[in-house]
């Protein structure tokens, strides 16, 4: 029988060499580029672009391969397959490289839009070097992906991400609040609750005395966040908890700082934790912003966008946290405030990218609205399938997690502008037209 189809590689040995060659001959013939036929079915595969902040490691190679496999295999069942692959060139990975190698302040260099300019180019050639060897590692992987030149960083790109913000905003789906936000010191930015890890540390848990106003009694809370003292506005227990009914409505005196708080209920207490009364501060963690919004208590902010102490924090002011923890806790012993001390192991929220323990701190962002519309995500997730199914619960747990809007703004610079200009008179947000880029820190008002 004659042979219709004659190979092209004929050695009968694999070899490093013949992959080589065959990789080179796929794409001289631009064997994977995308073209559309209507008589197909289409796929397309448009998976998260992977952050260019080093080399790829053997995982995202794993998992890009078995990309790989199903585009292939959707191909020879006769499908219109696109696999677009494309680095994400936005925000804190790349800046913080650029940081650490050149040894910048990007802070400082952004005060003049010269400095700004020349630290964008840093990221910019940084990006361009990374890229490039991120792309050669994926061909020479063999993976049968359409390469993109024009990333997330593109003036096209960032023009439509723009035009997302304007028609969002005009929807009123993006507002402007001062409000607690998830800060990372180091970076000296908002960062979402999507960007954080959480790291188990061994953590010192201090019981401390409180005088209860007009009485000889004393009481005593649990807390592995003596430095915010300063900032605390109630005590609470539970509920259900007996022990502490007769002191609802009662004041305690805050060690130090000799500040009056109220005593109350609240079902958010944990009985079993600590003695079964807590403080609440602004703030430790979510369900101080939770609870103090909840009550409408006027928060004291005692920490900066630095991770500092402010001067409402008397004698441990200009101090780091770190360091305001050590100095409260060497006040407090000297003064006979703490009976005791133990160790318990804890969940410490960090910046996803440089691990710096985050903090909650005052701070006027944008955001954009997800509370109100976390039951028709889970309505739409009931909908869909999941392979594998338990993946669902993921998308579900991690919905019913949301406890804030998504705070969409950053104080950085190699990343999609936000197009608002302010009004110098009346202060009022300047939203314009959709249709180009714009950079407001260098480019006069289109009006």
């Amino acid at each position: 029988m004659k042979r219709e189809f004659e190979p092209r590689i004929k050695e009968k040995r694999w070899s490093i060499e013949i992959e080589k060659e065959l990789i080179k001959k796929w794409e001289s013939e631009g064997l994977f580029k995308f073209v559309y036929d209507p008589s197909k079915q289409t796929l397309i595969i448009d998976t998260p672009p992977p952050y260019l902040s080093g080399k790829p490691h053997v995982g995202q190679a794993a998992h890009y391969v078995q990309i790989d496999m199903v585009a292939r295999a959707y191909r020879m069942l006769g499908y219109n397959v696109l696999v677009p692959f494309y680095g994400d060139r936005n925000g804190l990975p790349v800046e913080v490289y650029v940081e650490r190698t050149y040894n910048i302040n990007p802070h400082e260099m952004a005060k003049t839009p010269e400095g700004r300019e020349k630290f964008l180019e840093l990221c910019k050639k940084y990006l361009d070097k990374v890229e490039e060897e991120f792309i050669a590692i994926w061909r020479r992987l063999g993976c049968s992906f359409e390469y993109w030149r024009e990333g997330t960083d593109s003036p096209e790109y960032r023009k439509i991400t723009q035009a997302t913000f304007i028609d969002l905003w005009r929807r009123g789906l993006i507002y402007e609040a001062e409000r607690p936000v998830m800060w990372c010191p180091r970076c000296k930015t908002a960062i979402a609750e999507a960007e954080i890890e959480y790291k188990e540390e061994i953590a010192e848990l201090y019981y401390i005395k409180f005088k209860v106003k007009d009485s000889d009694e004393e009481i005593v809370i649990a807390t592995t966040r003596p430095e915010l003292l300063a900032a605390c506005l109630v005590l609470a227990y539970n509920p259900e908890d007996s022990r502490y009914k007769h002191l609802k409505g009662r004041k305690a005196i805050v060690p130090l700082y000799n500040h009056e708080v109220e005593i109350i209920e609240h079902p958010a207490v944990d009985m079993e934790f600590g003695t079964g009364i807590m403080m609440f501060c602004s703030y430790g963690d979510q369900s101080d912003v939770r609870v103090i919004r909840e009550l409408g208590l006027e928060p004291r902010v005692i920490i900066d966008k630095d991770g500092r102490m402010k001067p409402e924090a008397g004698p441990i002011a200009g101090l780091s946290v770190k360091d305001a923890r050590r100095k409260i806790v060497e006040l407090l012993k000297d003064r006979g405030y703490i009976v005791k001390v133990e160790k318990i192991s804890r969940r410490v929220p960090t910046c996803w990218r440089c691990g710096t323990p985050v903090e909650f701190v005052h701070t006027r962002e944008y955001f954009l609205k997800q509370l109100e519309f976390r039951e028709k995500l889970k309505e739409l997730a009931e909908q869909m399938k999941f392979y594998p199914p338990e993946h669902k619960k993921k998308l579900i747990d991690w919905i019913d997690s949301l406890a804030m809007d998504w705070p969409i703004s950053r104080s950085r610079y190699y990343a999609t502008e936000i197009p608002v200009w302010r009004c110098s008179v009346c202060g009022a947000i300047l939203v314009p037209e959709p249709g180009k880029y714009y950079r407001p820190w260098k480019e006069q008002a289109p009006w």
